[in-house]
């Protein structure tokens, strides 16, 4: 039989006139932000104040962002990262240790990968300015030294089906790697080496979201999971990381495994740097497990 077309539900006129004011409003939004940004343009030209340009562009970031103007905020971020690295580069050639700059170089390329992602893979009538976009973030990356990295991401920036893209994106890559390697360097190894020395207070956190029989009390991160299979397993582990993530409570888990045992034989030595906190460590041991003595 013949298929049914289905009928598209005919807008009220109340419904109609909501998107109209809708659009209206979006629209003076838009032009509003687009006049300031030229003013804004303007005022960066006329600055020698790294720290006050990117504080500026940081704050009208956020403004094109909460207004939904997602192109002029790609637009704005990409400044942003123009004026870092300018910064950067200055620092570096005055062998200033401060890696400030260096820093929100990378956070901003962070930003463009993830808040724009959508925007670096556009095709269509804006896929010209999301080319130049691409062919920014792959440079900054190769100016810092990390080659790898940008030739990783350059890989994910276009779509596979996309071939003219792929390929002229990958020559920008061969050619910038050629002629820009390394020109802002920032003496790391690598993306990851740079961002675990320097860039930890800003490593994105997600929270953890697999629960463990083993633990009540909260929701363990994957590497204290893995960490508790290390004690179940008898095994050796050696772990690095920062204050107040929970490396001790680990311990805790050891101690509790070594009274369990029916041998009574097992021994958890913890070794503290002052005496002040082998005092603290030893009433919360004590606090913890003073009826299992």
């Amino acid at each position: 039989g013949k298929e049914k077309k289905v009928k598209e539900k005919k807008l009220s006129k109340k419904e109609l006139l909501l998107l109209s004011i809708q659009a209206k409003k979006a629209k003076g939004t838009e032009n509003k932000l687009e006049g300031e940004w030229r003013e804004l343009e303007k005022s960066l030209a006329l600055s020698n104040n790294a720290v006050a340009k990117i504080k500026d562009l940081e704050d009208f970031v956020k403004r094109c962002i909460s207004g939904d103007q997602k192109k002029l905020a790609l637009q704005v971020d990409l400044r942003k990262l123009q004026e870092c690295k300018s910064a950067w580069g200055e620092d570096r050639q005055g062998h200033s240790s401060n890696m400030k700059f260096a820093i929100q170089t990378v956070e901003v390329v962070r930003t463009l990968l993830t808040v724009h992602a959508e925007a670096l893979r556009e095709v269509g009538k804006n896929a010209a300015a999301a080319a130049e976009a691409r062919v920014e973030v792959v440079m900054t990356l190769i100016q810092l030294g990390f080659i790898d990295a940008a030739q990783a991401i350059s890989d994910s920036l276009v779509a596979k089906t996309d071939k003219e893209a792929r390929e002229n994106l990958d020559e920008e890559v061969k050619e910038l790697s050629r002629m820009q390697r390394a020109k802002l360097s920032v003496f790391s190894k690598s993306s990851p080496q740079f961002q675990l020395e320097h860039m930890g207070h800003l490593l994105p956190r997600p929270p953890p979201k697999v629960k463990d029989p083993r633990i009540t009390t909260f929701t363990p991160d994957e590497w204290q999971r893995e960490l508790l299979d290390v004690v179940d397993n008898r095994e050796s582990a050696l772990v690095s990381a920062p204050t107040s993530s929970g490396k001790t409570f680990i311990s805790y888990y050891c101690m509790e495994k070594v009274m369990r045992e029916k041998s009574q034989d097992g021994i958890v030595v913890f070794v503290a740097p002052t005496k002040a906190l082998i005092n603290q460590i030893a009433a919360q041991v004590y606090g913890a497990f003073h009826d299992k003595f």
